[in-house]
């Protein structure tokens, strides 16, 4: 009965919240601290104009408490871990607000939008009260211990890519579709905000163009974009997708998120949600807004991944001055050079997992290679670790070899 109850208690907390958000705009701008106050602008509606007021007085503590201000806090709500029986005294008759509430005046005009006054005031709050006050009630230390615990995981790093059909490519949406650009650089500041090293599309498409490896054409676009992810560096890259949903008055959109491991292809993570609906068109506000609903979940959902051991592709082929092929090679003590490498990774591979593709004369292909999850230090292997180490085992066994990484593909090159 007493779980029965808490879930009906989370369900009602989770529609209150819902419907608050219907009722304020959530335009709220940071000018600055005086000690320690805050001013902040902030859009209200209303019926008329004081009820518009006190609804931007309002607005902005629930943006405050749920949504975030860039400014305050690093951005991230105040609200980590919600409370009704203290938030809800915000925005009912109690009125909490009022005793943190120094000042407020119109700063402009108030119109009528929709059969509603709206307009902007200027607010003057006791910020630092707040937030303490806030922290103390809504499980803040809690969630300061989780995050000082994830910060000691490795972090995947990562590239922000537009969702494309076929024979599109990244150059033409991103130069052509100014919402991908703003949807893009949402989700790649969302990542940079949650403490992850991302790596930008448009320098990355750029840097190819310099060295004449990215053909500006439909029938080439999949090759470039390919060579592109996997020569980028990034363990992951993310897929982005954006739906936009507007009347005359007001709009919500959606993001549409999936991740990839960037070495295989495999999908790690999904999401997607719209936004609750706002009074503006504003794409960039939305967007900033459906990051901050739908990244947290997301990118737990890839850094539980990436946690787990990762994929590399390795492919090996042999020079053009080899005297033996794959098949025949030996090492100088007469072991066969392919029973050596994979001698090498049963002892090597996270739990001696990895899957051979294909052996010929010329060229072998290991279609995935388990990456253990560590090295000898402690720290998050990955597929450049490996390669070395790899390399190095067979120059200790006499054979001469090179390799080089593309993404998490390991080419090695067999002198034989």
């Amino acid at each position: 009965m007493r779980k029965l109850f808490y879930f009906i208690a989370t369900i009602l907390c989770a529609s209150a919240i819902s419907a608050n958000a219907q009722k304020y705009l959530q335009v709220v701008t940071y000018e600055g601290s005086f000690g320690s106050n805050g001013t902040f602008i902030s859009s209200g509606m209303g019926k008329n104009k004081k009820e518009a007021q006190t609804n931007a007085i309002e607005s902005l503590f629930y943006t405050l408490f749920y949504q975030g201000v860039d400014g305050v806090n690093d951005g991230k709500p105040l609200v980590v871990k919600d409370n009704p029986m203290y938030t809800n005294t915000f925005f009912n008759k109690s009125a909490k607000y009022v005793s943190y509430v120094t000042s407020n005046e119109d700063a402009g005009k108030f119109t009528k939008v929709g059969g509603q006054m709206q307009g902007p005031v200027r607010i003057t709050i006791r910020l630092n009260q707040l937030i303490s006050d806030v922290r103390k009630n809504t499980g803040y230390e809690e969630e300061l211990a989780k995050q000082q615990e994830k910060k000691t995981a490795p972090k995947p790093t990562i590239i922000v890519v537009p969702y494309k059909k076929t024979n599109e490519s990244y150059a033409a949406i991103i130069e052509n579709d100014s919402d991908a650009r703003i949807a893009i650089a949402a989700v790649q500041k969302g990542f940079e905000d949650a403490g992850i090293k991302t790596i930008d599309l448009q320098a990355r498409i750029d840097a190819m163009i310099r060295r004449g490896q990215y053909e500006d054409n439909a029938g080439a676009a999949s090759s470039n974009d390919k060579e592109l992810l996997m020569s980028s560096g990034a363990d992951v890259y993310v897929t982005v997708d954006l739906m936009k949903d507007f009347t005359s008055t007001t709009a919500r959109v959606a993001l549409v998120m999936k991740a990839y491991e960037t070495a295989s292809g495999t999908i790690w993570a999904s999401e997607d949600g719209w936004t609750n609906r706002f009074q503006t068109t504003q794409t960039e506000v939305l967007c900033a807004y459906a990051v901050k609903d739908n990244l947290p979940d997301f990118l737990e959902q890839i850094t539980k991944n990436y946690s787990l051991p990762s994929r590399a592709v390795l492919q090996i082929s042999i020079s053009d001055a080899s005297l033996y092929t794959l098949q025949d090679a030996a090492c100088p003590d007469g072991e066969l050079l392919m029973d050596f490498i994979m001698n090498w990774l049963d002892d090597n591979a996270f739990e001696g997992d990895y899957h051979v593709q294909g052996i010929v004369d010329e060229s072998a292909v290991f279609d995935y290679v388990m990456i253990p999850r560590e090295d000898e230090k402690g720290n998050k292997m990955n597929a450049s670790k490996f390669s070395r180490q790899l390399n190095s085992a067979l120059k200790d066994a006499g054979i001469s070899c090179t390799t080089r990484l593309e993404g998490n593909t390991i080419l090695l090159m067999l002198n034989l």
